[in-house]
C-alpha cells in the first residue's frame, strides 16, 4: 500500500478528509482526546494492474506525529457482490470491506472506535469544504 499523497500530493491536499477536535466548552465532560486536527491518510494499492477498488485508512493527528489513532481495514466502496467476485475464497473479507471495520492487524488506539464512526458519519459524506468541526 502506498500513501496517496506521495503519488498526486496537490489532490491529496484539496481532497483531504480531516476532523478539528476541539476542547469541549465548560460544564462538557472531557472524553480525553486530545484537540488536534486529526486526519484520514489514505493509502492504495501500488500494482499499477490491480482493480481491487479499496483504500486503507490511518488516522493520524498534526501535533501527535507518529501515533496511529485508527487503522480502518481496506474500505471498498463499490457493493459487497463485486468484492465476493474478487475474493471468493474469503467472503468475510468481502462482507468487512463493505462494512467499514477497523483492521484486527494494525495499531489502534482507545479512541480508534470513535475515528471510525466519524468515518462512516462525517467523513464519507459529501464534503462542506476541506474539514469538519468536531466538539467532544
Amino acid at each position: 500500500m502506498i500513501p496517496f499523497h506521495s503519488i498526486f500530493p496537490e489532490l491529496a491536499q484539496r481532497e483531504v478528509r480531516c476532523v478539528h477536535v476541539g476542547t469541549p466548552p465548560d460544564g462538557v465532560p472531557d472524553m480525553g482526546l486530545r484537540a488536534d486536527e486529526y486526519v484520514y491518510v489514505e493509502y492504495y494499492c501500488e500494482d499499477l494492474d490491480c482493480d481491487c477498488r479499496r483504500v486503507f485508512l490511518q488516522v493520524i493527528a498534526k501535533k501527535q506525529p507518529g501515533k496511529v489513532f485508527a487503522s480502518i481495514s481496506s474500505y471498498g466502496w463499490e457493493n459487497e457482490r463485486f468484492y465476493r467476485r474478487k475474493m471468493p475464497w474469503n467472503p468475510d473479507e468481502a462482507i468487512g470491506t463493505v462494512r467499514r471495520e477497523l483492521d484486527p492487524m494494525n495499531e489502534q488506539s482507545e479512541f480508534a472506535g470513535d475515528f471510525l464512526d466519524l468515518f462512516k458519519t462525517v467523513v464519507l459524506d459529501e464534503p462542506r469544504g476541506s474539514e469538519q468541526i468536531i466538539s467532544q
